[in-house]
């Protein structure tokens, strides 16, 4: 089985503590507690406040063991040793290169594969990919597959078969996503553009920190740990997500890209 997942941000403060990984326990609670009540922006922007008045740092409030910690169990509770793990980018950030490793290190899959995000440090500067060549087996900047996919007839809409299909991987949405303006998006439309992918086939990414798998457009989907409960998706999983996506948003309206596929 293949499994996906994005941004693990191993070592970073800033996404440590807005996931809750908190290392004070009134703290914690009163983010959880907000976030429940009052949603995830709400959430963010109290504890960014928080760090603000009080003159701290992400740093010194943030518990990086425990969120590295449950990013690797619940990756080693789900994906097999013999199993295939894509990471779609932003291993790490605010950290050693011999951290990141060793964080690779413990995931307990023989087959890991590297989509390279803006936060790593092959990003533009591939002689870099030597600083992971011995825990991944490919790295790439974009990368296509073959999957089961839906095949959509004439007016996009899903027949109810499926074939294998090819598949992008990338760590940012589509180029025409990017060049929209996103408030709630971390660096993207002016900053990454040239980096998106130009296509408009069936796409997995990251990089958008979204809180839901639902993609910019009906052919592609957010396989960011943000949006599936910190842990990997499979590709059967994201199979029946895209059928059910598919319902939920016809794309013959041109709402979206749609390539009918045949076998």
């Amino acid at each position: 089985m293949r499994y996906f997942t994005s941004d693990t941000h191993f070592g970073h403060p800033l996404v440590t503590a807005l996931r809750g990984f908190l290392n004070n326990g009134r703290l914690r609670a009163e983010y959880h507690d907000i976030w429940q009540t009052q949603g995830r922006t709400a959430a963010h922007t109290w504890i960014k406040q928080y760090v603000h008045d009080n003159r701290t740092s992400f740093k010194a409030i943030c518990d990086i063991e425990r969120h590295e910690d449950a990013i690797i169990g619940n990756i080693n509770e789900i994906v097999g040793r013999d199993d295939e793990l894509w990471i779609l980018g932003d291993l790490s950030y605010r950290c050693t290169v011999e951290h990141t490793l060793d964080c690779l290190r413990r995931i307990d899959c023989r087959h890991l594969h590297m989509i390279i995000g803006n936060h790593d440090r092959n990003f533009r500067l591939r002689s870099n990919d030597v600083l992971y060549a011995d825990v991944f087996e490919t790295i790439d900047d974009y990368r296509e597959i073959d999957m089961e996919m839906p095949l959509l007839g004439e007016s996009c809409e899903p027949t109810g078969q499926t074939a294998p299909q090819t598949v992008g991987m990338s760590h940012f949405p589509r180029l025409s996503s990017m060049l929209q303006k996103h408030d709630d998006w971390p660096g993207n439309w002016n900053e990454f553009a040239d980096d998106a992918p130009d296509c408009e086939g069936w796409l997995l990414y990251g990089h958008t920190h979204q809180d839901v798998p639902d993609g910019t457009d009906p052919r592609c989907v957010n396989v960011g740990l943000d949006a599936w409960d910190l842990k990997p998706v499979s590709e059967q999983r994201i199979l029946e997500w895209f059928m059910g996506s598919l319902r939920r948003n016809p794309t013959a309206d041109g709402s979206g890209p749609c390539i009918p596929a045949r076998w």
